[in-house]
């Protein structure tokens, strides 16, 4: 009774953001992807659902969706935290919305007072909007000169290493692939991290190695990035309940999901 009083006290303070009918939407939105994210056995997956959800929404939407989530959280319904430490995992989804909408979110959350919300918003806001060389060569991780980060994908400074795979030039990726810390979860990782650049993904899929794990392939099939020979070629390679789960995600586009769904009516 009392968190049914505290949701009814919070939806009257969302009001003050946009009309009523917005916040009941987003509400429902909310359960919706609790839902759907429990569902979702691998965070590609998850992700994925999480990011075209953010990028429906409109400045005002996504304060509202964000303060729902930490009202659920703290009063302990639903997976609310589960979406939130998605969105912790993945900080670049806020960081790869317009520009202009996450200024006006940050704005929306400051002048509504919930400091927790725009503070979400904050590093984005702060930052110059890269171009597109900066934002698809460089390494915001660990801002060293490329050759300095070849020779650091060599190393065992894990701290580095974890940076690196955020790389965005394909030659560091392909010294950090053969370096023996790297394990499977960390190759799965950055097959599956969007943005990134298709010849970052080519170099994953050409290695001896990793090209050859079930779940760095689904990673490669799975991502919007990867170029569509690549894409092509392993999707006959991925089981039929993965690529059900890929098509219901939106993960693929309009061929590689057409593919998806022959390759399904074949198995």
């Amino acid at each position: 009774m009392i968190a049914v009083k505290v949701m009814d006290e919070f939806h009257t303070q969302l009001c003050r953001i946009t009309h009523a009918d917005r916040v009941q939407r987003v509400h429902e939105i909310v359960i919706q992807l609790e839902r759907r994210l429990k569902s979702l056995p691998e965070r590609p997956m998850r992700r994925a659902v999480l990011v075209e959800r953010v990028e429906a929404m409109d400045a005002s939407e996504l304060v509202v969706f964000l303060g729902w989530l930490q009202e659920r959280t703290r009063t302990g319904l639903g997976q609310a935290r589960q979406v939130l430490a998605e969105l912790a995992l993945e900080p670049h989804v806020f960081a790869d919305l317009p520009y202009s909408r996450v200024q006006s979110a940050y704005s929306v959350a400051a002048q509504a007072g919930m400091s927790q919300i725009s503070s979400m918003f904050l590093s984005s806001v702060l930052e110059v909007n890269p171009t597109v060389e900066q934002a698809f060569k460089g390494n915001d991780h660990l801002d060293l000169p490329v050759g300095t980060r070849r020779s650091a994908a060599r190393s065992r400074d894990r701290f580095k290493l974890d940076r690196l795979m955020h790389d965005r030039d394909h030659r560091v990726i392909a010294i950090l692939l053969n370096n023996p810390l790297i394990v499977e979860r960390d190759v799965v990782r950055i097959a599956a991290m969007r943005p990134t650049r298709p010849e970052v993904l080519g170099v994953i899929a050409a290695h001896s190695k990793w090209a050859s794990r079930y779940r760095v392939r689904k990673a490669l099939a799975c991502n919007p990035h990867t170029p569509s020979p690549i894409a092509r070629r392993l999707l006959p390679t991925l089981l039929k309940q993965d690529l059900k789960v890929a098509i219901e995600s939106g993960v693929l586009g309009t061929e590689m999901g057409a593919e998806a769904r022959s390759l399904i009516r074949e198995k």
